[in-house]
């Protein structure tokens, strides 16, 4: 990879629970490269949403580094650096009415990015009249409230809201699981030609592992605070290397319902009332790996390099690399 537009090193993310910390990110290494699309999958509290926030100033960062094009960001931004970061990361969040003011037309939140970087008057409205175009809906959407559109059409305004600042990435957080299906499709269709016709960065965050497999050139893959695998979209899918990349992708690709339920409860039982402290020791996912060595238990695996050419997380990875099995129990 060249010099990474982002390059995140050691970057933690602590909330403070009882007489311990809680640790949404712990220790998380990771880069994006100019007009690269990375996919970031993993189960709910796995802490995909707050390492996202943390790389677009939204979250405080506890520890470690963060450098957006080749700049060391601070750990909490003030107003003026929170400006100026908004023209180069911008975010497409989940819940696409939570993210616009109902208080304000959609044309006024679509200028709102352009404000604060200084456009306004005619040129201001030209160009968010533009993008209204650019994201499939007609002139008159720009006068409605965003209760008075469709989820799809707030997305719509959200995607053009990120884009109409011209940043160099883009954090997508879950832009599709709160719509139809037959609305997904479109957005996902839309995020793609957007993203290649400005060349743009993209994080993409998602549960959908097919949509990531379609968009993403490189995938990582999160579990409570640390990326456990990261490389080749194809070569993570095709030949996982990690246990808990095998069991994410057996959970969502197998083609039995009843056994993806039932094994999905097992996982749950298994895991009950866990989460990840800064106080943990050895491999997070030893509890439920089928793998585990009293090695797992003691201490911390490190980002290896993998025969696929993926990094893993893992003591037992050369027991991997030379055949070992990985079958579900």
């Amino acid at each position: 990879m060249t010099t990474p537009f982002i390059d995140v090193s050691q970057l933690r993310c602590h909330f403070k629970s009882g007489d311990d910390l809680l640790a949404a990110v712990d220790g998380v290494n990771l880069q994006i490269a100019a007009g690269e699309v990375l996919g970031l999958v993993g189960e709910s509290g796995s802490g995909k949403s707050t390492l996202g926030r943390v790389i677009a100033g939204l979250q405080a960062r506890s520890a470690g580094t963060l450098l957006v094009d080749g700049k060391e960001m601070p750990h909490q931004y003030s107003r003026r650096q929170f400006r100026a970061m908004s023209t180069k990361v911008q975010m497409v969040f989940q819940d696409s009415y939570a993210s616009l003011n109902p208080r304000m037309t959609i044309l006024a939140s679509l200028q709102e990015p352009l404000w604060s970087l200084g456009v306004r008057g005619k040129q201001a409205r030209d160009k968010a009249a533009y993008w209204l175009d650019r994201v499939g809906l007609p002139q008159s959407a720009g006068e409605r409230y965003p209760h008075e559109l469709s989820g799809g059409q707030r997305q719509r305004i959200g995607i053009a809201r990120a884009f109409i600042a011209e940043p160099k990435l883009v954090i997508c957080d879950e832009p599709v699981s709160a719509l139809d299906v037959s609305v997904q499709a479109q957005i996902i269709n839309l995020l793609q030609e957007l993203q290649r016709e400005h060349n743009t960065a993209m994080l993409f965050i998602a549960h959908d592992l097919a949509v990531v497999r379609f968009l993403a050139s490189r995938t990582a893959v999160m579990y409570l605070g640390e990326i456990v695998e990261i490389g080749p979209t194809a070569a993570v899918f095709e030949s996982p290397r990690h246990p808990y990349t095998v069991k994410l992708l057996a959970a969502h690709l197998d083609g039995n319902p009843r056994e993806r339920v039932l094994r999905s409860l097992a996982d749950v039982k298994a895991v009950a009332n866990k989460a990840p402290l800064a106080s943990d020791s050895g491999c997070r996912f030893a509890p439920r790996c089928q793998l585990a060595t009293r090695a797992c238990s003691d201490s911390p695996p490190w980002l290896q390099l993998s025969v696929v050419d993926t990094e893993a997380a893992c003591h037992r990875l050369a027991y991997i690399d030379g055949g070992g099995s990985q079958a579900q129990p």
